[in-house]
C-alpha cells in the first residue's frame, strides 16, 4: 500500500500538466509517480524539467542510457521502475532477449563490449563502488566526456527515482504490468 495517497485531480497549478501526460503516456494516462509528487507540484515541476531534458536532448545514445537504466532497476528490484523502461527501453532498441539476459550480461553474447562496459559501470556507480573510477576510465575510449557525464547522471538521477519509488510504495499501473518480466 503505498505511503501516500495519489492526487488523481490535478491542482489548478498542474492541470495543464496532468493534461500534457495524459495526451501523450501511449494509453498509460497520468502515471502514479506524477500523482505521488503532485503532493510537491513545484518540486514535481522542477523535477519533470530535468527529466524531459534527460529523454530527449542528450548526446548520449538513449539505448544505452535504457540500459543503464533498466539495470539499476534490477539492481535496486524496484518493479514500478523497471517496467515502465522495459517499454522505454524497447523503444530504444533493447530486444526482449536483451532485457530477459540482463541480470547475467557479462556471461551474455547478446551485448556488445560496450554495453557491458556500461552495464557493469552502471552496477559500480549504483553501489558506489571504488571501481566505478576504473570503468569510467574504459568507458572514455568509446564515449565523450560529455556522454560520459550524462551516463553518470542518468545513473544517478534514476536511483534517486528507486530511493523515491520503493519507500513511497508507488504502486505500478495495471496498463504497465504487462511490461514485467515473468517471474518478476
Amino acid at each position: 500500500m503505498a505511503a501516500v495517497t495519489l492526487i488523481e485531480e490535478a491542482p489548478p497549478e498542474l492541470k495543464d500538466f496532468y493534461d500534457r501526460i495524459e495526451r501523450t503516456s501511449q494509453g498509460l494516462g497520468v502515471l502514479n509517480i506524477f500523482k505521488t509528487m503532485a503532493h510537491s507540484p513545484e518540486l514535481m515541476q522542477s523535477w519533470w524539467s530535468m527529466m524531459a531534458l534527460l529523454f530527449s536532448r542528450l548526446l548520449l545514445d538513449p539505448r544505452l542510457r535504457e540500459l543503464a537504466i533498466l539495470r539499476l532497476f534490477q539492481l535496486r528490484h524496484c518493479a514500478y521502475g523497471y517496467a515502465h523502461h522495459v517499454r522505454i527501453g524497447k523503444q530504444a532498441g533493447i530486444s526482449d532477449d536483451q532485457i530477459a539476459a540482463l541480470s547475467d550480461y557479462a556471461n551474455s553474447d547478446l551485448f556488445s563490449d560496450l554495453d557491458k562496459q556500461v552495464l557493469a559501470y552502471t552496477d559500480a556507480v549504483t553501489n558506489l563502488k571504488e571501481r566505478s573510477k576504473e570503468l569510467a576510465a574504459g568507458l572514455r575510449e568509446h564515449l565523450s566526456e560529455q556522454e560520459l557525464v550524462e551516463l553518470t547522471f542518468c545513473i544517478a538521477n534514476w536511483n534517486l527515482m528507486a530511493h523515491l519509488l520503493l519507500p513511497l510504495e508507488v504502486e505500478l499501473e495495471d496498463a504497465a504490468k504487462e511490461y514485467l518480466p515473468a517471474g518478476w
